[in-house]
């Protein structure tokens, strides 16, 4: 009994959300330009560390690429949390709801294991200058974290997370394909992923929204 209503709970909770996909379109989309903002700042930090004439004047190492990239995710959570917030707060609703709940036990399996890898590069993995596989650890799950919540999400952040699990594993066929590969290739793919597709996915939201006339029409 137990177990039916909690599948019970679930399906209301599914439905609920579905009804409200439009709002939480709505949300992501700014979240989506502060992520792509600071991932395209960063990204171009990284690669102008590079040249001597930088104001850097050191190239950054291994450690702090993944630093920097951490600290992304970290703004972007509070940015996301923030705007979650505000949107609970207008319409009466709790800032932790079921609704987050569900969507958090969907997202979380993803997570485990771009953190476990991430953990070990920081101790160890950053002295075999495998860089570029963190990138697609992250790239790929991100992606499956997406997609994990298609069921009752904009079936626009589900076409944004084929988006990265696609390019996250087409990443090593190239990288296996192409010969003297730059070693800047995992900044230019954090670049173009978390950077530039999160900044198309915001401006598609935004320009669809003004095309309806602010009605709520899903995608």
């Amino acid at each position: 009994m137990n177990d039916r209503s909690r599948a019970e709970e679930d399906l209301r909770v599914i439905r609920t959300l579905m009804e409200r996909a439009t709002i939480y379109r709505a949300i992501s989309a700014p979240t989506a330009l502060v992520g792509g903002t600071l991932s395209i700042l960063s990204a171009a930090l990284i690669y102008l560390s590079g040249y001597p004439e930088s104001s850097l004047c050191r190239v950054i190492r291994p450690r702090e690429f993944a630093f920097i990239w951490i600290d992304v995710l970290v703004l972007t959570v509070i940015a996301n949390a923030f705007f979650v917030w505000r949107e609970a707060k207008s319409s009466g609703r709790p800032f932790i709801s079921s609704g987050m709940r569900l969507a958090l036990r969907a997202i979380a399996p993803n997570l485990i294991v771009p953190a476990l890898f991430t953990i070990w590069f920081l101790k160890v993995g950053f002295l075999g200058a495998v860089e570029l596989e963190l990138v697609v650890i992250w790239v790929v799950f991100y992606g499956l974290a997406l997609l994990s919540t298609a069921l009752f999400a904009p079936r626009s952040l589900a076409m944004l997370g084929w988006a990265f699990l696609l390019s996250g594993v087409s990443v090593p066929v190239i990288a296996n394909a192409v010969e003297g590969l730059p070693d800047d290739v995992p900044n230019v793919v954090m670049g173009l992923t978390f950077g530039l597709y999160h900044l198309i996915y915001a401006a598609c939201v935004w320009s669809r929204k003004r095309d309806a006339g602010e009605q709520p029409v899903d995608e």
